[in-house]
């Protein structure tokens, strides 16, 4: 029971020097997100066009849109990370968080390529009604960890705005405003966000 305590008392020592040193380190992420919340916003207005058959595109075209931005957006990842320096990117807090998000992605990746093969499978595309609460709630629990690792309070509201966002989502599931409501939930609680910690990170570079 007390090396239990010490443990526990160790892991909160962690995190509390981890958030200390977060308050004075800036975050690097920020161009991503602003990229990623931007692209995947412009996809969802395009798919709610889509949807009301503003553009002449089957119903299908929805899908494919979105893989275009998923390809766009890591095209963008590459560049940025291989044009851009960052300062304090090394850092521990920057890279625990750029493991957070990278995590993030790939399971957006694999639930999306997953979503393809059930309805190959089972030939339905209900498969999707989900899939915006779910990307919502994921960023939510990105948002929430850069809260706790940095000790920004401000992106705890993020977090919560970004799980309210995921339960909205649900709610529109039969709207044919759902599009454009989590469009303009990833430019608000994305690249918003993303920029305000771009700008932070500049002015203090």
């Amino acid at each position: 029971m007390i090396q239990d305590n010490h443990s526990l008392q160790q892991d909160i020592s962690f995190l509390r020097a981890l958030a200390e040193a977060g308050q004075h380190t800036p975050l690097t992420f920020g161009p991503f997100l602003l990229a990623g919340g931007l692209i995947f916003g412009v996809a969802s207005a395009v798919a709610w066009a889509a949807s009301l058959h503003l553009l002449g595109l089957g119903q299908d075209a929805i899908i494919w849109i979105y893989g275009v931005a998923m390809a766009v957006h890591c095209a963008c990842i590459f560049i940025l990370a291989r044009t851009t320096s960052f300062t304090g990117a090394a850092s521990f807090m920057n890279q625990a968080m750029a493991q957070v998000w990278q995590s993030i992605g790939w399971c957006i990746l694999t639930v999306f390529l997953a979503g393809l093969l059930i309805m190959w499978r089972c030939q339905t595309t209900l498969v999707w009604a989900l899939f915006p609460s779910l990307i919502l709630g994921l960023y939510g629990t990105g948002w929430l960890v850069a809260a706790l690792i940095s000790g920004q309070k401000w992106l705890q509201i993020v977090a919560a705005s970004s799980f309210i966002g995921a339960l909205l989502s649900a709610i529109f599931i039969n709207s044919p405003y759902l599009f454009l409501l989590y469009g303009g939930l990833l430019v608000l609680l994305l690249a918003v966000p993303g920029g305000v910690l771009m700008r932070k990170h500049n002015a203090t570079a």
